[in-house]
């Protein structure tokens, strides 16, 4: 099943020699990627398990930034299922949130498959090409 997405193309307001770094920014493994893309998560707490809809603000290889219409904490995981653009094949990965802004969550991918991650790695080198 094919979903609509979105993928953006960010520009910087100031060079990079006059930004202020971001401390978080520089700490990260990988390059995020500016794109939209519905995620469909599956929660299990306390023995309940529910599933939401939500959409992803942007995608790396370790991760993404998810907005979702409930705040999680820290630590939760998560079942994350969606398409990334480019790849016909849906991915289906456990994450875990590892910080929260409101109802933006920073959520880092726990053992994905070498296969999920090349998927998610050809399509990044997509949306550097598209900048």
């Amino acid at each position: 099943m094919l979903r609509e997405c979105t993928v953006t193309r960010t520009t910087m307001s100031k060079p990079p020699s006059t930004r202020n770094p971001d401390p978080q920014e520089e700490a990260r493994k990988f390059e995020r990627h500016a794109v939209t893309i519905p995620v469909d998560v599956t929660i299990v707490l306390n023995g309940a398990r529910s599933t939401h809809r939500g959409q992803a603000s942007d995608i790396s290889r370790g991760g993404m930034r998810l907005f979702l219409p409930r705040e999680l904490d820290s630590g939760t995981s998560l079942i994350l299922e969606f398409l990334i653009p480019y790849n016909t094949t849906q991915i289906v990965v456990r994450g875990v949130v590892r910080n929260r802004n409101g109802f933006s969550h920073g959520v880092e991918f726990i053992d994905s498959t070498p296969e999920q991650q090349q998927m998610i790695e050809r399509t990044c080198s997509i949306f550097k090409l598209l900048r």
